[in-house]
């Protein structure tokens, strides 16, 4: 059905989806949905002085109000505030959990966008916005909140699990693998693989403690590497990098691909787990291209076409031997490089 409202209502809509999206956040870092889920509908009172909810009970119950007006809480005559299939998501224990996700965007996320008429303006982001990036954050802190984000991903990772060939494979690395949530599940679904996680250093000290509770027999055949991509990589046979390329510019982005080309075996493969933009003159993808916002003023990195990520994998010495798409809204692919002519 068309949108029958007048177009000025249509943006106006648009513009304040980010009163939307910061209230959300606001009151998913006060672990508001984490508490209804355990204790039942709540008052927003009994949430600040029963369960230690930091917050201004007047001010509390307002933006409860909005939450709930958006569906993620229920909201009865006697003000208690209960939780929906929408608040769920927003705890830390559901299965798929985006609560870390909900907090980068309405937090350090947030704030970059006032740099986007600079940007626009000057045709490079803004110098210092990256040190505000959850990925280059140099905090324990944040980087531990980044990791429990990226796990949030599960759709993307039973994608990769679903429809990536590696019964051929026999060591897969991981590049810039985080807390390795990836490359557990993939060794999970495949006894026959072996696989490494590369990630800088105090990254992989992290994920050694968030992977000790894994089962002994995939312990041992899983390996963290503390190292730098730039640098070099792990040999191997198959190289998984997802939502890394998408993170650097043409020039950086190279220099990974082809340390995995010269690291790979004979008849590897590099498949890089990120988001095909569509052509010019096809307006979907609208996340990723808003998305591709976030690249411009927080990193060196873009989102790209598939004629933008061929060019990218001719000039690494690779061939795309496929395009797997994963979910059609996001353009979220594996794009699957072979080896080509040497650069």
């Amino acid at each position: 059905m068309a949108d029958e409202r007048p177009p000025q209502a249509s943006v106006m809509q648009m513009m304040t989806a980010a009163w939307t999206a910061q209230t959300i956040a606001s009151i998913t870092r006060l672990d508001v949905a984490d508490l209804v889920h355990k204790h039942g509908p709540l008052t927003a009172r009994q949430l600040t002085a029963e369960h230690g909810v930091d917050a201004e009970p007047d001010f509390l119950q307002r933006a409860l109000r909005a939450c709930a007006s958006a569906g993620i809480f229920t909201e009865d005559a006697a003000g208690r505030f209960g939780p929906t299939a929408l608040s769920e998501v927003l705890t830390l224990g559901s299965s798929v959990s985006v609560k870390r996700f909900v907090e980068l965007i309405g937090g350090r996320w947030w704030g970059l966008f006032g740099a986007l008429p600079e940007a626009l303006r000057t045709g490079r982001n803004v110098p210092g916005a990256e040190a505000g990036s959850d990925s280059v954050a140099a905090d324990p802190a944040h980087r531990k909140r980044f990791g429990e984000a990226m796990k949030s991903r599960v759709d993307s990772t039973r994608g990769v699990v679903a429809h990536c060939d590696v019964s051929h494979a026999r060591t897969i690395v991981d590049v810039g693998g985080g807390f390795g949530h990836l490359a557990i599940a993939i060794a999970r679904a495949h006894p026959h693989v072996r696989a490494i996680v590369l990630d800088l250093p105090d990254v992989i000290a992290m994920a050694r403690l968030e992977a000790a509770g894994e089962d002994a027999a995939l312990l041992a055949r899983l390996a963290f590497v503390g190292g730098d991509m730039f640098v070099d990589v792990p040999e191997g046979d198959t190289y998984v990098l997802r939502a890394i390329v998408h993170d650097w510019d043409d020039a950086s982005a190279l220099r990974v691909l082809r340390h995995c080309r010269a690291r790979m075996a004979g008849g590897g493969r590099v498949l890089c787990v990120d988001n095909v933009l569509p052509p010019l003159g096809d307006t979907g993808c609208s996340g990723t291209k808003f998305l591709d916002m976030l690249m411009m003023v927080s990193l060196p990195g873009r989102e790209r076409t598939e004629a933008e990520w061929r060019a990218l994998y001719d000039a690494a010495g690779l061939r795309v031997a496929s395009i797997i798409p994963l979910n059609p809204r996001s353009g979220e692919s594996v794009i699957e490089g072979v080896a080509g002519s040497p650069c």
